[in-house]
């Protein structure tokens, strides 16, 4: 994903989740503690393997040097690893095809249970936790597919301090 894309889909998902957030929900099963063994605020100076990929005005993304690029059966084209005052906050993974979106979108109903889906004519998906907020969503026309992990307390710190 090139870094305008990024960059519009991070403000599209912090949007929605800002919007989404005030609306009252049950925290879905298995909340994610991290991703892919990395905790929520880890600071990337304890991470050996990570590549800058991409930075923004206040928030510097990362991908990891051997990352496995399959959900279960799904192949992913990238995943990024988003960190804001070097604490990672964000996980953006991105998936080609409409045949990954649909295995990606089974494992992760089997992983954290029935998402919310404000409109059902359209493929976007909320889980709601006690800390961890997932967006999940298939854009038709690009035949892209993105899921956002997003940490809540450095996300709220991140944009209490704008």
């Amino acid at each position: 994903m090139n870094t305008s894309h990024r960059k519009l889909g991070t403000r599209l998902f912090l949007l929605l989740i800002s919007v989404y957030v005030a609306i009252p929900a049950f925290a879905f099963q298995n909340e994610p503690d991290g991703f892919r063994g990395i905790k929520w605020g880890t600071n990337i100076s304890e991470l050996n393997d990570m590549l800058v990929a991409d930075s923004g005005k206040d928030t510097v993304y990362y991908i990891r040097k051997n990352d496995t690029l399959k959900i279960g059966d799904a192949d992913i084209d990238q995943i990024s690893y988003g960190f804001y005052e070097n604490r990672l906050f964000v996980v953006l993974v991105e998936d080609d095809g409409y045949l990954n979106f649909t295995k990606l979108k089974a494992i992760l109903i089997d992983l954290y249970g029935k998402p919310e889906q404000p409109n059902r004519l359209m493929e976007k998906y909320f889980w709601t936790g006690g800390k961890v907020d997932i967006f999940f969503d298939y854009n038709e026309m690009s035949k892209n597919g993105n899921t956002y992990y997003s940490f809540r307390p450095i996300q709220e710190e991140r944009a209490n301090r704008k």
